[in-house]
């Protein structure tokens, strides 16, 4: 006679992979909408840097910025963008090494927004949230990548 009940015996049991919380799933589509249109528009910067050298120095009234500054600033900030959207990219596959290359130029961006009193204090609390939110599913996702090694 033939048993109906399925074998459980740990050498038969399928190993089932870890599935992404529902709030990292989240987190990780709203990061990389808005990393991606930032670095997008930062890169796009690059090329108009003459003309908005022209309109920073119309507006501000020391007016002092030259076209070598602000490319330099529109490029630093393209590259932090873009390294950390290469994070979200190994954060979404449960890499936890995309955590490091996420949160290192997220907080070089937070720290050039403490420094400029003009950037709004919204955008500044929006990236540390965004590096605080992402440490707390680090340890989780230390230990999913560990078990499928």
């Amino acid at each position: 006679m033939t048993s109906t009940k399925p074998n459980t015996a740990p050498d038969n049991q399928i190993k089932r992979a870890r599935r992404r919380p529902l709030l990292l799933t989240l987190l990780s589509l709203f990061t990389w909408i808005y990393y991606g249109i930032m670095a997008s528009l930062f890169f796009l910067a690059l090329f108009y840097s003459g003309w908005i050298t022209d309109v920073i120095n119309q507006y501000i009234p020391d007016g002092s910025w030259t076209k070598t500054q602000v490319s330099l600033i529109f490029l630093c900030l393209f590259l932090c963008h873009g390294i950390a959207f290469a994070g979200i990219i190994l954060l979404w596959n449960g890499q936890p090494a995309g955590y490091y290359l996420f949160s290192v130029p997220t907080i070089l961006i937070t720290l050039f927004h403490l420094f400029r009193p003009e950037i709004s204090w919204i955008s500044t609390a929006v990236y540390a949230i965004l590096v605080i939110l992402f440490g707390l599913f680090y340890r989780q996702m230390r230990f999913s990548s560990a078990e499928n090694n």
